[in-house]
């Protein structure tokens, strides 16, 4: 039997106190749970998944916008185990087919003038990357990030991310700089869309001019801020900042960690429904569907300029994560999970909307495809933040 070969503390039915346990006396705490009473998940079949006591859930979080394929699909079980019995791991010292047939792949669904790629094994790394490249490329040191932006909890991407996850103090000025965010329902400025002539998207040449002597590497982004809290500008605000990017000779990047691989629906990618070409687009999570895998898909000209001496990940394309993305890639295209994400999230933004209609503690709906959010508020008009009600959302 084939399970007798795998390791018997792995075979063992744990309770999940038993579990927890062991991970109170042998984890450090920087990794936490959901949930005051947490869940012990053993099982999973496409959207369900099921824990130790056979109770069944619907995992709408899909991971954290990761398994984009749902548990267990067929093809990806078999990719892997096909990959796995013949080559699981040699670094990208050596060429692979996985690897090589992954990036072509990936140059056949990547936004215009995007055909060339590097794989790591996470969004942070797969940022930090792409960050380095521009700054590289354009031989100037400042990044502008958006307010609420999260990046990643790499030393560099952590400081990207003013979503709270800079907890300690920077060690070293990091050629960081911020500018307002597209976030209509709590406008910066004030004011309201339409109407308001995106003040929020020309601030960026603002910034661009006093904060870094126009010596900006790049401008990145995510077509709709994940972490913090679903927020999708108006597409004209990445047309704009795209454009005044482009004219101080800085680097577009567009953060597709959680919005990539056709979870806004009809598109693969989410800058796409804004009508904006990107110079650089960094994807992770859905990528692999559960498998780490992390990476980015650029212009030629800039990947040209990223050689062996800058760029080298021991895991990174390793032959196992590679065949799995491509079994993703596959699956999404046979099953026309492009078009499912727009008709299932339309739907569901019904749905969402008629229970701010019916419930004040509904604040605003908003999101594309099956990225979407409710802000929940204790007051419409001062639009209070409705915290400890949130928390009590999230137990139920």
């Amino acid at each position: 039997m084939v399970d007798d070969l795998v390791p018997e503390d792995l075979r063992k039915e744990y309770t999940k106190d038993e579990i927890l346990e062991l991970e109170k006396k042998f984890l450090a705490p920087a990794v936490g749970h959901y949930y005051k009473d947490p869940v012990l998940f053993v099982n999973g079949e496409g959207a369900i998944l099921e824990d130790s006591t056979g109770k069944k859930y619907i995992d709408l979080f899909a991971g954290i916008c990761t398994t984009i394929t749902g548990y267990n699909h067929p093809k990806y079980v078999s990719t892997i185990k096909w990959q796995a019995e013949r080559l699981v791991y040699t670094s990208s010292l050596y060429a692979t087919i996985p690897y090589a047939v992954l990036v072509k792949r990936l140059a056949g669904i990547a936004p215009s003038g995007l055909t060339r790629s590097f794989i790591v094994n996470s969004g942070s790394e797969a940022n930090e990357a792409a960050l380095f490249m521009a700054r590289k490329y354009t031989k100037n040191p400042y990044i502008v990030a958006c307010q609420r932006a999260y990046h990643g909890r790499t030393t560099l991407t952590r400081e990207l991310s003013s979503a709270g996850w800079r907890t300690v103090p920077e060690a070293h000025p990091s050629g960081v700089r911020f500018t307002p965010h597209g976030y209509c329902y709590r406008c910066p400025f004030g004011k309201e869309h339409p109407g308001c002539d995106m003040e929020c998207a020309r601030y960026v040449r603002e910034v661009i001019r006093t904060q870094t002597n126009n010596a900006i590497a790049a401008f990145i982004a995510e077509p709709i801020q994940g972490v913090g809290g679903i927020v999708q500008p108006p597409a004209e605000y990445f047309k704009i900042v795209h454009e005044i990017v482009e004219e101080y000779g800085g680097i577009y990047i567009s953060d597709e960690v959680q919005t990539g691989f056709g979870r806004t629906g009809n598109k693969w990618w989410g800058i796409q429904h804004a009508g904006v070409d990107p110079d650089i687009i960094t994807l992770a999570k859905g990528f692999g569907s559960g498998i780490p895998i992390g990476g980015f898909i650029t212009r030629p000209e800039l990947a040209d300029d990223y050689t062996v001496a800058d760029g080298f990940a021991t895991f990174g394309g390793n032959p196992l994560s590679c065949a799995a993305a491509v079994a993703v890639i596959d699956i999404i295209q046979e099953s026309n999970y492009l078009e499912r994400a727009a008709k299932l999230g339309n739907e569901l933004k019904k749905k969402l909307q008629a229970l701010h209609e019916d419930h004040k503690i509904v604040g605003d709906v908003r999101g594309q495809g099956m990225m979407l959010g409710v802000e929940l508020v204790r007051n419409r008009d001062t639009k209070e933040p409705a915290i400890q009600e949130m928390l009590q959302v999230m137990e139920y």
